[in-house]
């Protein structure tokens, strides 16, 4: 029987059951159009990122209690704040970022009805669950990226001192590391121990650059007496 986790917590233990197909929408980037007097069609200016995507879930509840406290467990599973971890039985290999952004009383609803329609704001890359543990790299590795889109990886230099990391001949320096940095592409954050901020560390100029994997092959390399750990956060879009 298909079902879906969120947050950690099954859809079967809370009894629903999915009744029919889900609905997906596709992500895609976020545009914005603008009307130019004197100016056939339309201007397009890209945003630069990519649209989050809703997708539904119709569900039927199926529990041994009466459905008024089925239906307020249900509400107080669903109703958190932010970005949650959702995963699908059917792609069980990928792991989800999702928000419950409804604001109807899912328990008033379940106890007239037995049946609800659960819809969730998703981000629009899902990430392979193999690429969301860190690992050591060796120096010259090469590390593949099998996502369809370049990955934003979270990369730990442990070490003191200077270094310049390289990725397919793109180059990141670093200065004055002590004990060790966290290059975290995926909040776009650059911290160290308790140091929430630590971008003076890294060198801003045009040849140096922030680190990223292309699809496909990435060699990996490093100078200075540093190991590297990395969290490769391997991406598809949805």
């Amino acid at each position: 029987m298909a079902y879906f986790k969120f947050n950690g917590v099954s859809s079967k233990d809370m009894g629903l059951r999915i009744m029919n197909q889900v609905v997906s929408e596709s992500t895609g980037r976020d545009i914005e159009r603008v009307q130019v007097p004197g100016r056939d069609g339309d201007l397009l200016l890209s945003n630069n990122r990519l649209k989050s995507v809703e997708k539904s879930f119709p569900c039927k509840l199926i529990v041994k209690d009466n459905l008024t406290v089925a239906g307020e467990k249900i509400s107080q599973w669903l109703l958190v704040d932010g970005y949650k971890d959702l995963e699908l039985s059917w792609d069980a290999n990928y792991l989800y970022k999702a928000a419950f952004i409804e604001t109807f009383a899912i328990e008033e609803i379940l106890r007239q009805f037995g049946e609800v329609k659960l819809n969730f704001l998703v981000y629009p890359v899902k990430f392979l669950k193999t690429s969301l543990v860190s690992k050591s790299v060796r120096n010259g590795e090469v590390i593949n990226n099998s996502g369809n889109m370049k990955a934003k990886p979270i990369i730990k230099l442990v070490g003191n001192g200077e270094c310049v990391l390289t990725i397919n001949n793109r180059k990141t320096k670093v200065i004055n590391v002590q004990n060790n940095l966290v290059l975290d592409m995926q909040k776009n954050m650059v911290y160290s121990g308790a140091v929430t901020a630590a971008w003076d560390k890294v060198v801003r100029s045009p040849e140096y650059t922030l680190p990223y994997l292309d699809v496909g092959s990435n060699t990996i390399s490093w100078t200075g007496n540093f190991t590297v750990e990395m969290t490769t956060y391997v991406g598809v879009k949805l």
